[in-house]
């Protein structure tokens, strides 16, 4: 395969620079001068042929277009980070093999798997996404994330936590949609996935707008629905706590956060057949806790909120 690939000291720049919005503090993080940053950056939108930030480079805000790659290419490097840490110092470190669905995986369960890597550094996980449609069964796998819809299956499974459905917008979209009420919402275009029939819908009845739509576009996965959503393209049934750090960096904004439904639950999965069972075991408890750490933050920073109001 003939890749085309911009060189990887500039993607790391340019990502680095979105995620922190700032070159002096992105020269910080990689070690760095602020100069080589600024340099990596010409080169990087120079090998595109486009811009990637604004006119003011005092401020260094990325164009639209450039904050969905970065979040893109911010997953890449998460993966490859995961992945050059199983090849780095142990090679005999033991590879703990996960599957979990896509939206999951790349915006919940590997952004947090480094946590996991700093306590264990003898374990190496080995994160999959799988696509609906998929048969999960017959992936080869040692521990699996999966909804209430796939269970019962013949192994140990414990409840990680229940899903709540959102509508949600990009910061952009809200600032110039003037959502004031929910009907205002019909004026905009909403997206929905095919692989998560219904969910519009079940927003739309609880927000009392039962059998009311705009224009409404499909996608085949719900994925590329997030990505035109970040985008400012339209409006999304979102997974709230699935997308916790989208929505705590202010890429998701919940116009009506008092309207959400119920969504799906999702389970820990997995073999007992295994040689690797205490690293299951070990795997299995880190996200437990981890999540229960999660809701109990979440919790105390929504009654802060309610204490305000």
């Amino acid at each position: 395969m003939n890749r085309k690939l911009p060189p990887l000291k500039s993607i790391a720049a340019f990502e680095s620079v979105a995620r922190l919005g700032s070159v002096t503090k992105a020269a910080n993080e990689l070690f760095v001068t602020h100069g080589a940053i600024s340099k990596q950056i010409a080169a990087l939108e120079g090998w595109l042929g486009r811009p990637l930030f604004g006119a003011n480079r005092k401020q260094m805000r990325p164009l639209p277009e450039a904050v969905t790659w970065a979040r893109t290419l911010g997953e890449v490097l998460d993966t490859l980070n995961i992945s050059a840490a199983q090849m780095r110092d142990d090679r005999q470190a033991r590879v703990l093999r996960i599957i979990a669905p896509s939206t999951m995986a790349t915006r919940w369960l590997i952004p947090r798997s480094w946590h996991f890597s700093e306590q264990h550094g003898d374990i190496a996980l080995q994160v999959r996404h799988t696509d609906s449609g998929e048969d999960w069964r017959d992936m080869p796998f040692d521990v699996a994330i999966r909804t209430d819809q796939d269970l019962p299956v013949p192994m140990p499974s414990q409840k990680i936590f229940s899903e709540e459905l959102t509508l949600a917008v990009s910061p952009r979209l809200a600032a110039k949609a003037n959502l004031w009420r929910p009907a205002d919402i019909l004026r905009q275009r909403l997206f929905a996935s095919q692989t998560r029939h219904g969910e519009l819908e079940q927003w739309l009845a609880a927000a009392g707008l039962a059998g009311q739509a705009g224009a409404i576009t499909s996608f085949p996965h719900f994925y590329l629905a997030l990505e035109a959503t970040l985008a400012g393209g339209g409006a999304l049934i979102c997974p709230r706590r699935t997308l916790t750090d989208q929505f705590q960096r202010g890429d998701l904004v919940e116009p009506w956060p008092q309207i959400r439904v119920a969504g799906p639950t999702f389970f820990v999965i997995w073999r007992t057949n295994t040689s690797l069972q205490k690293d299951v075991e070990i795997f299995v408890q880190w996200l437990t806790r981890m999540t229960e750490n999660e809701a109990q933050r979440a919790a105390a920073a929504s009654a802060e909120l309610h204490a305000v109001l």
